[in-house]
């Protein structure tokens, strides 16, 4: 099996307490600083927002300070890393990408694949140490990387969700993540755009190894200061007749399912199942080409509204005249509604830890629901988000109901019942003399 390799010699300098490397230019969003074996640490901490974000800037300051690496031969290797405690690089500015158009797009789109390209340039070894979100194209700069590795917290969240916005990976993530895990994996990962736990993302190949945090910096220096891994060709999913026919049958199962009302997914399997076989640079026009004209489809719109509607709805908090202290503590809840919708959010509760009664009227009803709900945990397991203790444990919080009960010690009552507003009154009714007047009725 063919496989592509890269050397480098391993270094003799000693590890030791890390100095700083002085920058003339005023630059906030990336610090750089220099360890004492040599090894260069770029650290991310956008100091305006809560997460680190690819916008104008911060691409800028990352070119800058690649241009001064490249030219700085005392430089034996690169560390990227992120000083917020949960996110390593949430990918590009969404708002800017959002309002962007045209020109200022196109300009926007070759740019992180510009800066991204600089870093597979370099002379001299590169790793992504994430603690955090890597998402977008956070994850598209960890994968323009010779090495990744990943802290295994639950905080740390790997994947490329540009498609949950009606877009593609355009700084590079459609095309090397295909030629680093093969084109059936890598399919998977950008079609659903589904972030992965740390194991997962080690299983499949993403990331190297997982070290704690606290180790993350020194392990990756480490391994900079060893031969790189060698890299699988994926020679029996990538080669041309293979991927031609997973291409065909890809795009076979996405009409089935999305009826051509999802073009990025459709764009996307050409552009992946197209990258192992083509030049980096031509693979790199078509992420630009198709985003650009996926861009000004109203499916893009629309997701990209739904996304920021999204995050605006997770900031919003209570009115400033409202005193939070007299706001009760949700401790208990509710579920009436044992359905599929009902039943994921009792899931959705336990999964928090919260103590939840799910309540329909008979059994079968319930049994079902559970069914429904032991399913979703499995796939939790199986995906590594829990480990198996963790979703039984997870799943002891359900209390299942077939009848009525009291619901006083109740602090939130979700209603998830059949879609008829007589019943639906009815229910409220009922519970209104259930429960307490302070209860919260959703």
């Amino acid at each position: 099996m063919q496989s592509t390799t890269q050397h480098h010699s391993k270094l003799k300098t000693p590890k030791s307490s890390e100095m700083s490397v002085e920058n003339d230019s005023p630059l906030t969003n990336i610090r750089r600083k220099r360890r004492d074996d040599g090894i260069d640490v770029l650290v991310f901490d956008h100091p305006d927002t809560s997460a680190n974000i690819f916008d104008i800037r911060t691409l800028d300051e990352l070119e800058k300070h690649l241009d001064e690496i490249a030219k700085d031969s005392s430089v034996k290797g690169l560390v990227f890393t992120s000083a917020k405690p949960s996110i390593f690089l949430a990918g590009a500015d969404l708002k800017s990408l959002g309002d962007a158009t045209g020109e200022v797009l196109r300009e926007f789109i070759e740019k992180g694949q510009r800066v991204f390209g600089k870093v597979t340039e370099l002379k001299v070894p590169t790793a992504a140490a994430i603690h955090g979100a890597c998402l977008g194209g956070g994850l598209e700069l960890a994968l323009a990387c010779d090495i990744r590795l990943a802290s295994p917290d639950r905080a740390t969240k790997i994947g490329l969700p540009e498609t949950m916005l009606g877009i593609i990976p355009a700084w590079g993530g459609s095309t090397r993540l295909p030629k680093l895990i093969g084109l059936p994996k890598a399919l998977n990962a950008i079609l659903t755009g589904k972030q992965m736990a740390p194991k997962l993302a080690h299983k499949l190949g993403v990331v190297d190894e997982i070290a704690p945090n606290e180790r993350l910096e020194d392990r990756a220096a480490e391994l900079l200061q060893k031969e790189l891994p060698k890299r699988k060709s994926h020679w029996l999913t990538n080669n041309p007749l293979s991927a031609f026919l997973i291409r065909k049958l890809a795009k076979k199962d996405l009409l089935k399912k999305t009826r051509g009302n999802y073009p990025a997914q459709e764009a996307a399997i050409d552009v992946v199942c197209r990258a192992p076989n083509s030049p980096t640079k031509l693979s790199l026009h078509r992420e630009r080409d198709v985003v650009l004209k996926l861009a000004e489809t109203r499916a893009s719109r629309n997701l990209m509204r739904i996304f920021h509607l999204t995050e605006h709805a997770k900031k919003f908090r209570y009115s400033k005249n409202l005193d939070p202290s007299s706001v009760r503590d949700i401790e208990r809840t509710a579920v009436i509604g044992a359905g599929i919708m009902g039943g994921g959010i009792a899931q959705w509760i336990s999964a928090r830890g919260y103590p939840v009664i799910l309540s329909d009227i008979n059994d079968e009803a319930i049994a079902k629901g559970l069914g429904n709900i032991d399913k979703i945990y499995s796939s939790a397991v199986k995906r590594r988000i829990f480990t198996e203790h963790e979703a039984k444990q997870k799943r002891d919080n359900i209390s299942p109901i077939a009848y009525r009960v009291p619901l006083t010690s109740t602090d939130l009552v979700i209603e998830a019942a059949v879609e008829n507003l007589e019943v639906k009154k009815k229910i409220f009714a009922d519970l209104c003399a259930r429960s307490r007047a302070d209860t919260i009725l959703a």
